[in-house]
């Protein structure tokens, strides 16, 4: 820049040299620091050089051409990309064709050398978050550091755990209320219910289990004209304790009861907040939703019968269709002003941190909070910094994450033949588990999901291959990562005649990794959809499946279908044939992507996915 542009004051003194066309040193001894260099709206930070007797005002050379990279060369000048914005940097004068051309072969060098610096640089950042890993893991096996872990788990002991639900409510207490539904009015209030009679045993174990609820102060005596029967039942679940377990059938109540339509949190879009996560902590509220307390006005309605008298509850009930959602609600009150680094899963809480001098501030909030709040965790329960968690029916560790075993269980449970309807039904609601798991599970169950239907056709060797195949998945579950919302996208779709599957990948290290699956198959109007139909459907199909982690973010999405581009990115003309396309379209425009074509040969696994395997082959 030449130095009467601007006043002195603003110089800085420099030792820096700086040569002409003529390789003669020019006369430098100032620079000028924190400059910006605007253009239609946008600014550069740069610096310049200050010349007593330049030609020109400013010269912007390699050092600008490398800050507005990469840039696209015209015969009009510099095209920069800024936030989506082209930004023109015009020529002064007409430029020569050799130069143009040395111009071009400059901007591809540029943008190899740029690639290769990412690509570097993410394999020295992973390289990095390798090594804090380690050694965070090295740290916990520290003997000193596992005697504070131990202090601190009896300090929580001490302070924040109970044997019984209610045992702070002198520090707060947590009240709800029980309104009817608008059109039920206390007249309609069912006869009283008989006592279901028991066994001797369980009678017994029947009295016990009151006398332990009335000392609690869980419970009291009732007169209320509300009277629910009480029962045992005994379960696996209950077998394996060894302890049967007292329900109340609430039903006649319920229909009476008003719903509170508080939202559950869907569990998938908790466990995507832990894709940065090396620390983790676990928590069990004890006998949660007994530490909600019912308004006094509200307690007879929640009566019941047993074979020698009649109770209601202090507090809330196991069985009331409102409890998960008054107790996720007041959990998340308490909890959501640290949802960076807690997850509440009704009475489930999960403390993540990236490092352990992080876990340890984290743990000290929960403890406070839950302290003030007067809320009483299970001691057996408590989990203290893990690598690796089980939470949510998943293993968790370092951004990936797999269904635990047990949730993995059932596929054994059931014969390679299930020809009852109820069987098959729960086996089938058993898969929702693995969906984002398997790549082919909709179409694998298409057989069996047709054996649900009004006088199906007899089992066939379809049918049991069916089975199998899913047992066969279940046992080699693939490791999945959780999808981080930064991480450059790749959507990857496949299309038969008999159905579609689609894979949400996401770049990390320069390597693409595995986030979700979908896959399904035609309806018999969509049977009947020309080939290209099809295709576009999978495509809006998909996305919609994955929308979730791809909405306000660029992707790439991957298809074999050459024309999809053509059709998605131009007007559809106002054909009645054509509208659905338009509708297609539309659907769409909420997302930000570009198109890749790829070819079947080349994709790994549409043969599997949606060709071969529909069609019968083992």
């Amino acid at each position: 820049m030449r130095e009467a542009l601007v006043p002195t004051k603003y110089f800085e003194k420099t030792t820096e040299t700086l040569y002409g066309a003529n390789k003669q040193q020019l006369s430098i001894q100032y620079k000028l620091t924190n400059a910006k260099v605007c253009n239609d709206g946008v600014c550069y930070n740069t610096s310049f050089l200050m010349v007593k007797n330049l030609s020109q005002n400013v010269i912007l050379g390699l050092p600008f051409i490398h800050l507005i990279s990469p840039f696209k060369v015209t015969s009009e000048g510099l095209i920069s990309e800024y936030l989506g914005k082209e930004i023109l940097f015009p020529f002064t004068f007409p430029i020569l064709v050799r130069d143009l051309n040395d111009l071009k072969n400059k901007s591809v060098f540029l943008e190899n050398q740029i690639a290769n610096i990412n690509i570097k640089q993410d394999y020295l950042s992973f390289l990095k978050d390798d090594l804090h890993f380690e050694r965070q893991k090295k740290h916990l096996d520290d003997p000193k550091l596992q005697q504070k872990i131990q202090t601190f788990k009896r300090k929580l002991e001490s302070e924040v755990c109970a044997s019984f639900p209610n045992a702070f409510w002198n520090r707060k207490r947590h009240i709800v209320s029980l309104p009817y539904n608008k059109e039920f009015f206390e007249r309609g209030i069912p006869t009283k219910a008989r006592p279901i009679q028991m066994s001797s045993s369980l009678l017994e174990h029947c009295k016990k289990e009151i006398a332990d609820l009335l000392q609690k102060g869980l419970i009291r005596p009732s007169k209320s004209p509300w009277s629910c029967p009480a029962f045992y039942v005994q379960k696996n679940a209950e077998i394996e304790r060894g302890v049967p377990r007292l329900v109340i059938n609430y039903k006649s109540l319920n229909d009476a009861l008003q719903w509170i339509r508080y939202p559950i949190p869907n569990k998938s879009d908790l466990l995507k907040r832990l894709y940065n996560s090396n620390i983790f902590s676990k928590f069990d509220m004890k006998s949660g939703f007994w530490q909600i307390q019912i308004d006094e006005k509200d307690r007879y309605k929640t009566a019941f019968t047993v074979p020698f008298s009649q109770y209601e509850w202090n507090v809330m009930p196991f069985g009331l269709k409102n409890a998960p959602s008054e107790f996720q609600s007041i959990m998340n009150e308490i909890f959501n002003p640290y949802t960076e680094f807690s997850i509440v899963y009704i009475d489930d809480v999960l403390i993540y941190s990236d490092n352990i001098d992080q876990h340890w501030k984290h743990l000290d909030i929960f403890l406070q909070t839950a302290k003030h709040q007067g809320l009483v965790v299970s001691a057996p329960k408590i989990v203290l910094y893990q690598t690796k968690i089980r939470f949510l029916g998943h293993n968790i560790e370092r951004g990936t994450i797999l269904p635990i075993q047990r949730s993995l269980e059932f596929a054994d449970k059931f014969s390679d033949v299930i020809k009852d309807k109820t069987q098959l039904q729960r086996f089938l609601g058993c898969l929702n588990c693995i969906a984002n798991f398997c790549q082919q599970l909709r179409i694998i169950c298409k057989p069996l999901f047709q054996r649900l239907k009004k006088n199906p056709a007899p089992w066939t060797k379809e049918h049991t291959l069916a089975v199998k195949k899913i047992k066969a998945q279940v046992k080699s579950l693939q490791c999945l990562v959780i999808c981080h919302p930064t991480a450059p996208k790749i959507v990857e779709t496949y299309t038969s005649e008999l159905g579609y599957g689609g894979i949400l990948k996401q770049v990390i290290n320069n390597q693409e990794c595995l986030v979700r699956y979908v896959s399904g198959v035609w309806n018999d109007t969509q049977q009947k959809y020309s080939t290209v139909k099809k295709e576009i459907l999978a495509i809006v199909l998909t996305i919609q499946k994955f929308q979730d982690d791809l909405i306000n973010q660029k992707f790439v999405l991957k298809v074999d279908c050459q024309s999809a581009k053509f059709i998605l990115k131009n007007d559809v003309k106002n054909l009645a044939s054509k509208q659905i396309f338009a509708r297609w379209q539309a659907l769409l425009s909420a997302f930000d992507f570009t198109i890749e074509h790829i070819k079947g040969s080349n994709n790994s696994l549409p043969d599997f996915l949606t060709r071969e395997f529909l069609q019968g082959s083992p």
